[in-house]
């Protein structure tokens, strides 16, 4: 398969909140974050893991489509400042590791990936006590998401998380703060972007920390080893400076977009709109929300006969919304959840978009 490129910027994401029905109704002075799942910065001769460049603020940044492969940071994650129509990259991850899984017999069942949507964070400590691990300002989750839990198993000896269709889904509060990686700095043989060649580059080990919570590489300074010190390699400082002490020093609350990379690359090249491109999505708002609540509402489960909707039809895509399309869906596709409405979706219902 050819490599996709796409360029991240102002327009793209403006582009995707439209189609996804994400408001931007007085957050146009915040700091917007947002995370692309399954991308890297498309930049030449690049090592795997050096994306210092792309921490910067600029009108665009080049990205092309990878695989998450839940062994390497494999997602971006973006700080977007409307107002002046900049964004800022950091490499990160938005799903388990599986070495943790793999460590971690007590919490296999607990590994959950939170999926595309429309969230609420806020300042706080990750973890939420002093006498966690190496505890550091982060942003903590701040309401409900749609997420899927699988179970860990292993295929001829090696490790496996699915989260596919088929995978259990649900809405809650798993508590998926956005921290830091807990990386460190080593010198070390990487493989290139644009070719097998390998060459040693100074950079971050492939390890990251998460049991389903979203982080960036690197590490506070505080908690870096002896003998190594705090530089261009550590995206986690650059991006907790911008939230705490530099363009976000003022905001309390933030807005958390997530997409998948195949999502953003359709969206970067669509010369139109499409209905083909629309997604309603946990953080949705709007008529077409109000629009799926009726069809949600007016559907009846054949299994017990009361309707998949039974809130008010307020247009806002939240924990009731998100449970009913769950219900419908799994009920309608052979038990299979995706937790977004598209096109197809609103066809099932009886609705024209």
């Amino acid at each position: 398969m050819s490599i996709q490129t796409f360029t991240i910027s102002d327009a793209v994401l403006r582009r995707a909140c439209e189609f996804n029905s994400f408001s931007l109704e007085n957050r146009e002075d915040e700091m917007i974050i947002f995370a692309i799942r399954g991308a890297l910065p498309a930049a030449p001769n690049v090592s795997l893991i050096d994306y210092s460049d792309h921490a910067k603020f600029e009108t665009s940044h080049l990205l092309h489509r990878v695989d998450v492969n839940y062994y390497y940071p494999r997602c971006l994650i973006g700080q977007w400042l409307p107002a002046e129509r900049k964004v800022a990259v950091f490499l990160s991850s938005t799903v388990p590791n599986i070495k943790n899984a793999k460590r971690n017999k007590k919490r296999k069942h607990q590994f959950n990936c939170m999926q595309p949507g429309f969230y609420n964070y806020k300042k706080g400590q990750h973890p939420r006590s002093n006498s966690g691990f190496q505890p550091h300002r982060a942003l903590r989750l701040n309401g409900s998401i749609t997420l899927r839990r699988a179970n860990y198993t292993i295929s001829n000896g090696q490790p496996v998380i699915n989260y596919s269709a088929s995978a259990d889904m649900s809405v809650g509060n798993p508590g998926d703060n956005i921290h830091c990686a807990r990386n460190n700095p080593k010198t070390t043989k990487v493989t290139a972007i644009k070719n097998d060649n390998y060459s040693t580059e100074f950079c971050m080990s492939d390890y990251y920390s998460s049991y389903g919570c979203q982080v960036i590489t690197g590490c506070p300074p505080n908690y870096i080893p002896n003998g190594h010190t705090n530089g261009d390699w550590n995206a986690w400082d650059k991006f907790i400076k911008n939230a705490y002490d530099d363009k976000a020093k003022d905001q309390d609350n933030f807005k958390y977009i997530l997409l998948n990379s195949l999502d953003l690359y359709e969206i970067s090249r669509a010369t139109s709109s499409s209905s083909s491109l629309v997604r309603l999505r946990h953080g949705s708002t709007g008529h077409l929300v109000e629009k799926l609540q009726t069809g949600l509402k007016r559907m009846r489960s054949s299994r017990t006969g009361n309707p998949y909707y039974s809130g008010s039809i307020d247009g806002d895509f939240g924990k009731g919304t998100a449970n009913a399309l769950i219900r419908y869906q799994k009920d309608t596709r052979n038990g299979k959840a995706f937790g977004f409405a598209d096109k197809n979706t609103f066809r099932s219902l009886g609705i024209s978009i």
